[in-house]
This record gives structure tokens, sequence and C-alpha cells, in this order.
């Protein structure tokens, strides 16, 4: 396989930073790409047909992302062609090539545009069958905005060789560092990869954001819910309840943001269930220290306590009452246990989903 660092600025940038070697070898690298896509077009297409493993002598030769670079540079050059898909300029717009008009031409693929189209269409299957995670699967400004600490997070392609290219390569759980806050100055977050335990520590750019948690997969699940319990037991009393107060207080800062955006007539229209999320924060914040053990690991253990207890807690009339929050929790414990086979604490353990 070409080993070349697929350098990801213009000539003149390099110049710059004084990278010119690194730049003139990738660029190399990417016309050398070129003239393989073109003859590969060559041998497998017969002039109706165009073979479906045309790319894959390609992919091995050069990987993804030079092939998707070459690609995308190529209809970016050739806009104007109508015989390129709309769908597949969208996603040539998506690879953010720099504009060099002095270089970008020399890796343009010559073949012809209808069939070249194919195999960028051959191309994006043959990427969509890898299963990564990408930004459509995670919360929206999760950079931006998201607090990371505890939340399984995608590690952007980016970051990885694509000998790692695994989905789960990319799926690591957030323990804690000044990079899990949006605001801080520091960086580095301490996380451990849910595919094989290894701990390590990433800046929070290497990261495509938080994972929504209706991708996360069942295997991903499991070993997030070790990871917590075996971090809820090490943990005191005390640092369980201000955890447990930290992502409640959290999950209220992020659903206050999303009612900013309405207008004040959407908001009364949704009133019933703006009181019952507000009533939910209240009777899981107030005399937190009557929990139990077993009821603050399971509290902590919820994807996310605040929205997982409303319902229940919205139909007590008094839930400020704190045997009627207890059985709003025992409620919520017996659903889930009987629907999803979880195991809780004194019952050989959790593994919650």
């Amino acid at each position: 396989m070409n080993e070349a660092y697929l350098y990801p600025h213009s000539a003149a940038e390099a110049r710059q930073k004084n990278e010119l070697p690194l730049w003139r070898a990738s660029h190399y690298a990417n016309i050398a790409c070129k003239e393989a896509i073109e003859e590969t077009v060559r041998r497998h297409f017969d002039g109706s047909y165009l073979d479906e493993d045309c790319l894959s002598k390609v992919l091995q030769e050069f990987g993804y992302k030079r092939t998707a670079w070459v690609l995308a540079n190529t209809i970016q050059q050739l806009e104007w062609d109508g015989r390129f898909s709309s769908r597949n300029k969208a996603w040539a717009q998506t690879v953010p090539i720099p504009p060099d008009k002095q270089h970008d031409l020399d890796f343009v693929v010559t073949s012809h545009p209808a069939v070249l189209d194919g195999v960028v269409d051959q191309y994006r299957k043959a990427y969509q069958a890898l299963g990564l995670f990408d930004p459509e699967q995670c919360e929206p400004n999760s950079y931006s905005s998201l607090d990371y600490e505890g939340k399984v997070l995608a590690l952007s392609p980016d970051t990885l060789k694509e000998s790692c290219w695994k989905p789960e390569n990319q799926l690591w759980y957030a323990h804690d560092g000044f990079g899990c806050s949006p605001t801080a100055i520091g960086r580095s977050i301490r996380c451990t990869c849910l595919g094989d335990g290894e701990m390590a520590r990433w800046n929070r750019t290497d990261f495509t954001g938080v994972l929504k948690k209706e991708f996360l997969p069942d295997w991903a699940w499991e070993k997030l819910q070790e990871l917590k319990l075996n971090e809820l037991q090490q943990m005191s009393r005390s640092e369980k309840e201000q955890a447990l107060a930290r992502r409640i207080n959290l999950a209220w800062d992020r659903y206050e943001m999303s009612l900013q955006t309405l207008s004040v007539s959407e908001v009364i229209d949704q009133i019933a269930d703006v009181s019952a999320v507000w009533m939910c924060r209240d009777a899981l914040l107030k005399d937190m220290e009557l929990y139990s053990d077993e009821q603050l690991i399971f509290l902590l253990s919820l994807f996310d306590p605040l929205d997982q207890m409303r319902d229940h807690l919205a139909q007590e009339q008094e839930a400020d009452q704190m045997e009627q929050v207890n059985d709003a929790i025992r409620c919520l414990q017996k659903e889930l246990q009987e629907s999803q086979k979880i195991k809780t604490p004194g019952q050989g353990g959790m593994s919650m989903k």
C-alpha cells in the first residue's frame, strides 16, 4: 500500500509551513492514484458494463482517503458536467480539497464522466460497507456545546490509520479531562475504548462527537455498562450524589436551551411537558441523601435520568414526597428488567440497556 501521507493543504500553504517535501510526496501519490483509477476503468469497463469490483485494487494500493480525495477533486473541477449525479456532486463537496489552481488539475481523472460517476457510486458503497460512525449519527453541535464526560464518543476516522477503520475502534467512553468541557482551555480527554478496553488520552478535536444513543450497538452497550458499574463502585457516596446532581442539572440545562429556540406560544403549547421535566428535576435532586446505594447506582446508570424518569414522576400528584420518588424508581427498574433482561446490583451485577 502507498504509505505517502495525504497532505491536506495547498502547495502555497506547504511553502509557508516549510512542508513542501510532504506536499510533493502527497501530490505525486495523488497523480499515481488518478492514473490507477483510469487504468482500472479501462480494464473493467467493456463499453456497456462496469465490473462491481472495479475499485478493489485501487483501494488496496491507495486507501479510502486518497481515493476519495482524487475522485472528489475530479468532480469539483468538473462540477459543470451534468453527467455526474447530483448525489455524487453533493458528496464531493464534503471532501475539503484546498483550492490550488496550479496543481489540482494534475490529478483529475480523465475517464468518461458517465462511467466515472459509476466508479464514485462504487466507492461510496464500499466505504458505507465499513460501517463507520459519521457526523449524522452524532449529536448536533457536539464539539461546540456538549460536555463529553460520561458520554460515548465517536472517534473520527481521520484520527485512525485506515488499517484500524473498524466501528469497534471508534467508540470510546469519556471518563474525565479538561477536554470534556466545550469551554475549557485544555483539550485532553481520558477515555476507554469500548472495543478492546484500551485506555488512552485523546484530544477533543479527535472526535466526531457524542454518539446518539439509538446508534449504540449491543456489544457497546454491554461494555459501557460494565465500565460504568466498575466506575460507580469505586466512587464514594458523596461522589455518587455529586455525579448524579451534575448529570441531572446538565440535562436540565440542555432542555432549557432547547426551549429558548421556541416561540412563547410553542412553549405554552407544551407547558405540560415543561412542568413534568421541571418536577422531575426537583424531585430527583431533593433529599438525595435518602436514596439507597442501589438507587443511586441505578439512576447513574441510566442514559438520561431526567428524561427516563419524568414520565414515571409525572404520574405522581405529589412527586416531592420521597416514597413516591422511590415508587417511581422501582417502577422504572421493573419495566426495564422485564423488557430488556436487566440485572441490577444484588441480582448478580448490572447490564443496563
